[in-house]
C-alpha cells in the first residue's frame, strides 16, 4: 500500500472509487452471474459512483474534526463508522441510516480491493435510533424520573408497585410483569423466569446478587401458583401516570408511554454496562436483544432500543 502513502485521504478515497472500482458500461448482470469471482466490490453506475463519493466526503470532514490522526485508509476502524452514523441520528431519518450504513459496507469491499493489505470491515455496525422524526412514544424514561418511581414504589404495598418494580429490576414487558408468579423466581440457580410472551416464547432471565433480598421477601408473601402482580396490563400503565402526576411530570402519559419507556432505559444501561465489560458492539446488542426477549439477530430492536450506540 505504499501509493495509498502519499495521497491524502481524499485522493485515497476517489481512486478506489473512481479508479478502480468503478468503470464505464460494465454489464451488471453478466458479471453477477459469475459466481466463481467476488464481484462485490464493483460499482456499476454513476448515481452509485457519487453517492459513495459524497458519503466520503462527510466522513472525511468527520474524521478531520474528530480523529485527526487518520491519514490512511486501513487505520479506519468500525468505531470511527458506528460514531459517524450516532451523530448522524440526530439530523437522519432510519431509512438515510440504513442507506449510510449499507454505503459503508460497500466502501470497505471497495477498498479492500484495491489494496488488498487492508482488512475494513463495517458489517457489524448498528444503526442508531434515529432522533429525526422520532414519535412521542420512542421516549426513553430518564434515570432521575426511574429513580424517583422506584423510591415511591419502595414505600408502597400497592400490586402495581411490586409489578413496576421487577420493571424496572429486568426490563420485562408490562404482559410479563402482570404474568410473574411466586415459582418463576428462582433463588437458588439466580433466574427469574419468563413464561410464554410475545411470540409464545418463554425465556430465563439472570438475577443479581444485589436482588435477592428483595426478591426473598416477595417470595413469602405469596404462594407458589400465586401473581405477584395480578392486575390487568392497563393499570400498571395508569400507575406509573399517578406517581408522576403527583410530581408534575407528564412527559409520559402525554407519549402514551410508561413500561416501555423503562425497558428502553434498561436496555441501554445493560448495553452500556457489556461494552464495558469489554463485549463487542456487535455482542453487547445481541444480547441485550435477547434479554429483552427478542431473537438474537434482531437489528431493528436495537435501532428502537438502543439511543447511545458506542
Amino acid at each position: 500500500m505504499s501509493r495509498n502513502r502519499i495521497r491524502s485521504l481524499k485522493e485515497q478515497f476517489r481512486h478506489v472509487i473512481e479508479d478502480v472500482s468503478f468503470k464505464e458500461n460494465l454489464d451488471k448482470h453478466s458479471i453477477k452471474k459469475d459466481t466463481e469471482n467476488d464481484n462485490s466490490w464493483r460499482v456499476y453506475s454513476y448515481s452509485d459512483k457519487d453517492n459513495l463519493m459524497d458519503l466520503s466526503t462527510s466522513f472525511r470532514k468527520f474524521l478531520k474534526k474528530n480523529h485527526p490522526e487518520i491519514k490512511q485508509l486501513k487505520y479506519i476502524t468500525e468505531t470511527h463508522v458506528q460514531y459517524f452514523l450516532n451523530i448522524k441520528a440526530s439530523t437522519c431519518t432510519a431509512k438515510t441510516l440504513y442507506t449510510y450504513r449499507t454505503r459503508f459496507i460497500k466502501i470497505s469491499k471497495c477498498v479492500n480491493h484495491a489494496f488488498p493489505s487492508c482488512a475494513l470491515d463495517f458489517s457489524n455496525t448498528v444503526i442508531p435510533l434515529s432522533k429525526c422524526g422520532k414519535s412521542k412514544r420512542d421516549i426513553m424514561m430518564t434515570e432521575a424520573h426511574a429513580a424517583l418511581l422506584l423510591n415511591y414504589c419502595k414505600n408502597s404495598d400497592s400490586r402495581a408497585a411490586i409489578g413496576v418494580r421487577f420493571a424496572l429490576m429486568f426490563g420485562l414487558r408490562v404482559s410479563e410483569v402482570t404474568k410473574i408468579m411466586e415459582k418463576d423466581i428462582d433463588l437458588d440457580n439466580l433466574k427469574l423466569h419468563i413464561h410464554r410472551s410475545k411470540g409464545g416464547r418463554s425465556r430465563d432471565m439472570p438475577i443479581a446478587k444485589e436482588l435477592i433480598p428483595f426478591l426473598k421477601e416477595i417470595r413469602t408473601q405469596f404462594d407458589e401458583n400465586q401473581r405477584i402482580c395480578p392486575l390487568k396490563n392497563d393499570s400498571v400503565n395508569k400507575f406509573i401516570y399517578r406517581v408522576f402526576e403527583l410530581h408534575g411530570i407528564k412527559d409520559y402519559k402525554d407519549a402514551r408511554t410508561s413500561v416501555h419507556a423503562i425497558r428502553k432505559l434498561w436496555a441501554q444501561k445493560l448495553y452500556d454496562e457489556l461494552r464495558h465489560e469489554g463485549k463487542t458492539i456487535k455482542e453487547a446488542c445481541e444480547e441485550v436483544s435477547i434479554q429483552l426477549g427478542h431473537g438474537k439477530d434482531r437489528k431493528d430492536v436495537f435501532n428502537r432500543y438502543i439511543s447511545n450506540i458506542w
